[in-house]
C-alpha cells in the first residue's frame, strides 16, 4: 500500500539565499525553490505528497518547531530545514534530488504501522 508523505520546509526569509545563477531567470530565493519542488512532486505524485513552506521569521506561534528553533539559535543546525513526517532529514539546503528520493523511499515503502 502506498503512503501519503508530509513535506515541511522550515525557514528564515530573513536570511534568505540568493541564487544569481545564469539557468535562474529571475534570483531564486528558497519560497522559489520549494514552489519548483512542490509543482514537481505534485505532479509525479499527486495525492500523495504534501509540500509546506513555513518562514519561521513570520510565524507567530512557533511553539510546534520550538525544537528546531533552538538548534537553530545554538547553531547545530541551517535553515532551511525539511522536515519529512514530521522527522528532520535535512538541513542547510534545499537539494530537491535528495528530497525527492526520501520521499520515493517513503511512498512506496508502505504503511508505517
Amino acid at each position: 500500500m502506498i503512503q501519503r508523505v508530509y513535506v515541511q520546509i522550515l525557514d528564515n526569509s530573513a536570511n534568505d539565499i540568493i541564487l544569481t545563477e545564469k539557468s535562474f531567470q529571475q534570483p531564486a530565493t528558497n519560497k522559489l525553490l520549494v514552489d519548483e519542488l512542490k509543482s514537481e512532486l505534485y505532479y509525479s505524485y499527486p495525492s500523495m505528497v504534501s509540500v509546506e513552506y513555513i518562514d519561521l521569521f513570520l510565524l507567530e506561534d512557533d511553539e510546534y518547531f520550538n525544537d528546531i528553533v533552538e538548534l537553530l539559535r545554538q547553531g547545530a543546525i541551517d535553515a532551511p530545514v525539511i522536515l519529512i513526517n514530521g522527522s528532520l532529514k535535512i538541513h542547510g539546503g534545499i537539494p530537491t534530488s535528495a528530497i525527492k528520493k526520501e520521499v520515493e523511499t517513503l511512498i512506496f515503502s508502505g504503511p508505517v504501522h
